[in-house]
């Protein structure tokens, strides 16, 4: 056979792809011989596509995914061996089985360079059907079992990735919720439910540590009158401008909480009377001489806070006993003209509060 022959036979092969069908690429330089191979697997419900070359089989195995390739050993150019080699280099055909199809008798060389060149069996001319058309059958049927499981794992993997989203939706809806639960709405401080809860909390871990804990109440003075003056949206806008500072000039180890109307409650674990009277007193000095709130365009007067301290052990040793306390201190402060800090009255004159390691600490 003339090489111009060859060419022009070549250009008469067609190929054709359906992916609702496996598919099989069968290649032979001699389009007699691929008609043959078509009409032995004409029933078997396969997508047969053909390739008159090795190049032409390159460029199908690059577009395509087949479950076999039947390869001719023998033809000019890129041989069945060569061009198995170079299908079987592409990443996603690395696992593509080829059988080797050739006139060559049955020899140990043969059979080794089918198998270096990357193909899994071979096949003798002239072809056997029923041989044939079992290992196209078992080869088949492993493709389908793999698109099978790759389907499979795909859609796990949708399932995964959407459950995955669904836990963290769920988490932020618990985040959120206990964020509601725990936490003022208006200042975003925490709530007199989770002061009550943290609060015996960190007494029963100062207990343990044996060192003291310092705990603040906080009132703004004539808060009543304010809100008659100017309105319960202005006062709302004052409570959450005494939150912002009581956040910004806390530890972090420190409790800020709203307690309730204009009361503001600030644990301070680790600390104390020396450094609790302190920080009080620096609370107090920011809020009287702070800059003046503006709001909705108006300047606001300025406001004070009264504050009362309390501290464990001195005080009680249970957070009823030392919100009684700082409540008792503050109403004192209040009495005593507001815009000031006192500190408990301790029950024995004769207890002197132990120096703590914080209070040469700097204020806060």
């Amino acid at each position: 056979m003339t090489a111009a022959h060859q060419i022009k036979m070549t250009t008469k092969v067609k190929s054709r792809t359906d992916t609702s069908q496996v598919s099989v690429l069968i290649v032979d330089d001699d389009l007699i011989n691929l008609l043959i191979l078509e009409k032995m697997l004409k029933n078997m419900d396969l997508n047969i596509v053909k390739a008159g070359s090795g190049q032409e089989a390159l460029d199908l195995s690059d577009k395509h995914d087949f479950a076999l390739v039947l390869m001719d050993a023998q033809m000019p150019g890129l041989d069945g061996f060569e061009t198995s080699k170079q299908i079987r280099a592409v990443h996603k055909n690395k696992d593509l089985p080829i059988i080797i199809v050739s006139a060559v008798s049955k020899t140990k060389e043969f059979i080794l360079k089918g198998y270096e060149s990357g193909a899994v069996d071979y096949l003798l001319k002239p072809i056997d059907q029923f041989q044939l058309k079992s290992k196209v059958t078992v080869f088949c049927k492993l493709f389908e079992q793999k698109r099978l499981l790759e389907t499979r794992n795909s859609e796990l993997s949708q399932l995964n990735l959407q459950l995955s989203k669904e836990i963290s939706k769920r988490k932020k809806a618990e985040q959120e919720l206990r964020f509601q639960v725990i936490r003022d709405p208006l200042t975003g401080l925490f709530n007199r439910r989770y002061l009550e809860e943290s609060l015996e909390r960190e007494i029963s871990k100062a207990k343990r540590q044996k060192i003291s804990l310092a705990l603040i109440m906080l009132d703004a003075d004539h808060f009543k009158n304010f809100n008659d003056t100017y309105g319960h949206l202005a006062g709302d806008f004052v409570l959450k401008h005494l939150s912002d500072l009581l956040i910004k000039n806390s530890r972090r180890e420190d409790i800020a909480c709203r307690y309730g109307g204009e009361e503001f409650v600030l644990v301070l674990p680790g600390t104390g009377p020396v450094v609790a009277r302190r920080r009080a007193e620096d609370l107090r000095i920011i809020v009287d001489q702070g800059d003046r709130i503006q709001y909705r365009k108006k300047i606001l007067p300025n406001i004070t806070v009264s504050l009362g301290i309390a501290l464990l052990p001195y005080h009680g040793s249970s957070a009823v006993e030392l919100i009684t306390a700082a409540d008792k201190a503050l109403y004192q402060a209040k009495g005593n003209g507001r815009n000031q800090v006192v500190l408990a009255e301790f029950e024995n004159s004769q207890i002197v509060p132990e120096k703590h390691t914080e209070e040469n600490a700097p204020s806060a």
